[in-house]
């Protein structure tokens, strides 16, 4: 099995899906679903059928809410449903594992629109959970740090955008100042490359640490790398018992 060749074929069905969505449709809204659902189609295929994968808004016990999420990436079983409207959904952050946008272009404009929608996602408190008490309780050490939680995380995934290097120098200014677990974690351009992590090994990582910087990859198998830093991260990811209780006590006591 050769997986260069499998995700060459991959790739370019999607580059043929886009390109003929942007000629066939007129609507901005209707060529962004096509876009996304270009997206999720790759991942439902490709991610363990342990994860979900839907388009809506994340919500918090304390009141606070996402902007609009092209996909969120949840518990396939846990996961309740506050609200869905065909297959748009309200969930709670704490089912939640990543967050992805998907771009047709990745301009500074788009790019900047990115970046507000992960401080929305990455401001949301996760803890609502039941407290386990006499259980060996998992931890994650992610972002250079342990976790009694599954820190969410935020990709973006582009068909095509201005020069690699330019994308990543607006990305280090946006960024600039935040806390390591409250960055665009990686970025992948179908027809340019991907934006990642470089650990001071020298070691390519899919989530920044410290002492880490976001470096641009010139590959020539941007999606083939997109799905193996993502796969690193999401193969790892579980999530402790939901209590429902916090959100009731917010709206109902």
């Amino acid at each position: 099995m050769n997986l260069k060749e499998i995700f060459d074929e991959v790739s370019n069905q999607m580059k043929s899906d886009f390109v003929k969505a942007q000629k066939s449709l007129t609507h901005a809204g209707l060529k962004g679903d096509a876009n996304e659902e270009t997206v999720k189609k790759f991942l439902r295929q490709y991610l363990p059928n342990t994860l979900d994968l839907t388009t809506g808004m994340l919500v918090d016990s304390e009141g606070g809410q996402s902007r609009q999420i092209d996909i969120i990436v949840c518990d396939k079983v846990k996961t309740p449903i506050f609200y869905q409207s065909g297959e748009t959904r309200v969930i709670p952050i704490e089912c939640a594992y990543a967050v992805i946008e998907v771009k047709a272009f990745l301009d500074k404009t788009e790019l900047e629109k990115s970046y507000k929608n992960m401080l929305s996602v990455k401001s949301l408190t996760k803890k609502a959970y039941f407290d386990q008490k006499g259980v060996i309780v998992n931890t994650h050490t992610l972002y250079g740090r342990e976790w009694n939680y599954w820190p969410i995380q935020h990709f973006v995934f582009a068909f095509d955008s201005p020069n690699l290097v330019s994308v990543l120098d607006n990305l280090n200014t946006f960024q600039s100042g935040n806390e390591i677990h409250k960055r665009i974690d990686m970025l992948c351009v179908l027809e340019k490359g991907v934006i990642m992590n470089q650990r001071q090994d020298g070691m390519y990582s899919t989530l920044p640490e410290p002492g880490s910087r976001s470096v641009a990859s010139l590959t020539l198998q941007p999606l083939l790398l997109f799905y193996a830093l993502i796969s690193v991260v999401l193969n790892q990811a579980s999530m402790k018992p939901f209590n429902l209780m916090p959100y009731l006590k917010a709206t109902i006591f």
